[in-house]
């Protein structure tokens, strides 16, 4: 294969345009995770986040990162304050959800999201990460191009295409790659320990009081449990390999719905398990979801066609 040829397909790959429909599912996919999150964030904002929290304003910035980015650390220590970033928080996420003002609203909701963060950084999780880092992702893609309020006052100024444009996909591909990455990254890691070599992994984290949410009687079947441990295994390294594959994409994906599922029904981690469902959007072909969406056109117009005829 030549030089030239893999600069075309890696050119190809990030800036041949494409539908928009996946980001824009993907936005509104977010915004929900994001109201999840809120409503947690707001359930204990004054012991977490408040300036009489359980973590001081001043732990948070002796002890969090160096780089560490919070409007907490600028704007006057009071529970007013922490209201108002969550109210500003809640709303810039309700915009981003029905498509209004999005990229405004999508930076709005980063930023006020970093800084509750950093606020507390002691009560993160993996779940928190990934809606931190999808997020800005999601601000350098034409998210709001369909399935928004931007599109439709667009469309009602006549400023708009009803068909919306095909873009260049090099930022839903830095999100594809950045999702893939984290489920190689986590097999690696497995791989190091020896629970998940014997098969035994499933056993001792379904049993782990803080997490476990139901237990299931066939956990105490060592060959059942050999078997999640190592289809758990096989599931997450096709996610972030064969879902690249046309054919077994929809499989694969298929798979780590399970997977996920099982762990949300099974053990207690707090938004996770939907976040990476949610994110597996990103990994649906829009040229496929165009297509749902042109047989529902058509289905829709079939109907309004019969029911005028059965008027007239």
């Amino acid at each position: 294969m030549k030089l030239k040829t893999l600069a075309n397909l890696f050119d190809e790959f990030l800036f041949k345009a494409q539908p928009v429909y996946s980001v824009a599912l993907l936005r509104i996919g977010m915004g929900c995770l994001l109201l999840l999150n809120w409503a947690m964030i707001y359930c204990d904002l004054d012991s977490l986040y408040g300036p009489d929290g359980i973590i001081s304003l001043a732990t948070a910035q002796n002890y969090g990162n160096q780089l560490r980015f919070s409007l907490f650390d600028y704007l006057p220590n009071t529970a007013n304050t922490t209201l108002a970033l969550a109210v500003i928080h809640l709303l810039a996420v309700l915009a981003l959800t029905f498509g209004f003002w999005t990229k405004r609203s999508i930076f709005i909701a980063f930023v006020t999201l970093v800084s509750f963060h950093h606020r507390n950084g002691f009560i993160i999780n993996s779940a928190d990460s990934v809606l931190r880092i999808f997020l800005f992702f999601l601000l350098f893609t034409p998210c709001a191009d369909a399935f928004s309020v931007d599109r439709w006052i667009l469309r009602l100024r006549g400023l708009a295409p009803e068909v919306p444009l095909e873009k260049a996909p090099w930022a839903l591909r830095l999100i594809q790659l950045q999702f893939c990455t984290i489920y190689i990254a986590t097999v690696l890691f497995k791989l190091k320990g020896e629970r998940w070599m014997d098969g035994t992994a499933v056993y001792v984290a379904t049993r782990l009081d803080d997490f476990v949410r139901y237990e299931l009687p066939l956990l105490n079947s060592m060959y059942f449990v050999k078997f999640l441990t190592w289809s758990t295994l096989l599931v997450e390294l096709s996610m972030g390999t064969l879902v690249w594959i046309k054919e077994f994409r929809y499989w694969v994906l298929l798979g780590g719905v399970a997977l996920h599922l099982g762990i949300e029904y099974t053990m207690s981690i707090p938004v996770f398990e939907w976040a990476m469902i949610v994110m597996m959007i990103c990994m649906i072909d829009s040229r496929d979801l165009e297509a749902i969406i042109q047989k529902l056109k058509h289905k829709r117009d079939m109907a309004l066609s019969s029911a005028h005829v059965t008027t007239t």
